[in-house]
């Protein structure tokens, strides 16, 4: 029986989708020639941003890149990111019904709080684990085990629910059972290649897997 459902944030939870794609065209202006592939930033939506940084402006020093990606955010977060439809219900729905709850996500443990608490959405989640509480991200299962871990609940009673195929490796690592949504760009070609069989329509339709 599933007593537990655990979610991935962005591109899950909250569109975050321009925001992001707007940061990353930000400091490709300012650190190369402008030129952003955005299906390509796309693609690497739920790996830690870290690590992307890191791998894609190697020649510049990555305090200075980050920094200028933070500061485009400055005051942003709030008018441009929203939840997806029928979350809040969903989450609230979950938290009554007695389903313990958790977040595990590639977005660094400040932004995650803040973010939940701007949508008022913290009190639901009794585990919070973030980029910074991990030695190894997803696709490893480290994030997810110790979600679960957290929550005292067994695997086979978890459920994770993701948008990228970062969040269905870390699943399937972990013996969990994915939950795709299915509002992204991408959402069919990964539904046909990890055989997803729980695809949402909209959060709320997750009430009718559990």
């Amino acid at each position: 029986m599933i007593d537990t459902v655990i979610f991935d944030f962005d591109g899950t939870l909250a569109d975050t989708n321009n925001l992001i794609i707007n940061s990353f065209k930000h400091i490709y202006c300012k650190y190369y020639d402008g030129k952003c592939d955005v299906d390509y930033i796309l693609s690497t939506f739920g790996e830690p941003l870290e690590k992307t940084l890191k791998r894609d402006f190697r020649s510049f020093k990555y305090e200075d890149v980050l920094k200028s990606y933070r500061e485009y955010q400055v005051g942003r977060f709030g008018r441009e990111v929203t939840l997806y439809d029928t979350v809040a219900e969903t989450i609230k729905y979950l938290h009554e019904k007695g389903t313990k709850l958790g977040i595990a996500t590639s977005r660094i443990k400040a932004s995650t709080v803040e973010a939940l608490k701007n949508f008022d959405l913290d009190k639901y989640f009794k585990v919070i684990v973030t980029a910074d509480d991990v030695t190894n991200h997803k696709p490893d299962k480290e994030p997810l085990i110790k979600a679960i871990q957290g929550l005292d609940s067994r695997i086979e009673n978890t459920l994770y629910v993701g948008d990228s195929k970062y969040d269905i490796e870390c699943a399937l690592n972990a013996e969990v059972t994915p939950v795709l949504v299915g509002w992204q760009k991408h959402s069919d070609e990964l539904v046909q290649k990890y055989r997803v069989e729980h695809v949402l329509g909209k959060m709320w339709d997750l009430t009718k897997i559990i």
